[in-house]
């Protein structure tokens, strides 16, 4: 069963004062065109015991939030970065095991990526604390220029009460030369018979390099050539628990972003992938600045430890500047024990 709902956002104000700036894109040579892997260190996994048996079938919903109507690039009104309350969502308590994020036009069509950036898009849960950030929403599903997926095994899932409000917030900008109606979509892979007697609910954590601020920083871009940049934030873990799936977000012009753990021997490293446009070189646009495509996810399933720190590491390339870099890692976590 698949069901599509929307939610209007006509007025919305337009609130980006930087009206004439470009998402980061970075041209590369062989080290990104040869494409990297997930590189994972699980040298600590734990097995999945005493495992409940989940909650059942899963219903696919197709929710939307727009429409966003988006002058050309540079023109007034050529960007959306704002936020709403009471986002759709799948009725009734449930329990989530995928969220795809995309672009698209009034018939569902996805717009290309590069014509109109998502700059980023966050879930939030009103009814759930973040853990991490006390004082505001549970950010519980979010994506980038990457769209990277939320996949989560039985028994896992995130678990949804029947009176939780959505809310979101986004950035999306038309990089094209002509006006551009669209949408951004989420697609939500629910359990409506999942609940706490036959469900594992995980915690989203989001691991912001800034804290709990804006998440935005910026990369100086005065190494040289060949130089990185690294920024660092050590989180420390409210509960025990199990780490199953992590998703990480930079942008482009950046390495890769890493979760690491040494209390439980964890090290994932989330590789940024770019357009690959053959002879070693990637995709570029006239600022030099190469295509992000991908960053593939880490599926874990390792312990974390009450008090115990772990770290989020993003990487850029540090011979050209980038504004308003971010470094995110969605973790979701179990708290419980085997």
């Amino acid at each position: 069963m698949t069901m599509v709902r929307t939610l209007a956002t006509a007025g919305v104000e337009d609130r980006d004062s930087n009206a004439g700036r470009r998402p980061a894109r970075r041209l590369r040579g062989a080290l990104l065109a040869a494409g990297a892997a997930v590189a994972l260190a699980l040298t600590a996994c734990v097995p999945v015991t005493n495992a409940p048996p989940g909650g059942g079938a899963v219903v696919t919903g197709t929710y939307r939030i727009g429409p966003f109507n988006l002058a050309a690039m540079g023109q007034p009104g050529w960007q959306s970065n704002a936020s709403t309350t009471g986002v759709p969502r799948p009725p009734g308590s449930f329990g989530i095991k995928s969220i795809d994020f995309d672009i698209v036009d009034a018939g569902g069509t996805p717009v290309n990526a590069h014509d109109v950036h998502l700059h980023h898009v966050l879930l939030v849960d009103q009814a759930k604390p973040d853990y991490l950030c006390p004082g505001r929403g549970q950010r519980f599903a979010g994506a980038g220029m990457e769209r990277t997926p939320l996949r989560l095994d039985d028994p896992y899932a995130v678990l949804v009460g029947a009176s939780d409000r959505w809310d979101s917030l986004w950035h999306i900008m038309n990089m094209s030369d002509t006006a551009k109606t669209v949408y951004i979509q989420y697609k939500v892979g629910y359990q409506p018979g999942a609940d706490a007697s036959n469900t594992r609910g995980v915690v989203p954590f989001f691991m912001d390099i800034t804290g709990c601020g804006n998440s935005e920083y910026d990369v100086p871009g005065n190494g040289g050539p060949g130089s990185v940049h690294t920024k660092s934030k050590t989180w420390t873990a409210p509960f025990d628990g199990i780490a199953v799936y992590a998703g990480g977000h930079i942008h482009a012009g950046g390495i890769d972003i890493t979760l690491s753990d040494p209390n439980a021997g964890l090290q994932c490293t989330m590789t940024a992938e770019y357009m690959d446009m053959g002879m070693g070189m990637t995709a570029a646009d006239d600022d030099g600045l190469g295509m992000l495509e991908r960053i593939p996810p880490c599926r874990m399933h390792n312990m974390v430890f009450k008090d115990k720190p772990y770290t989020v590491t993003a990487r850029y390339h540090n011979d050209q500047p980038v504004e308003g870099a971010m470094g995110i890692v969605l973790n979701y976590v179990w708290p419980g024990h085997q």
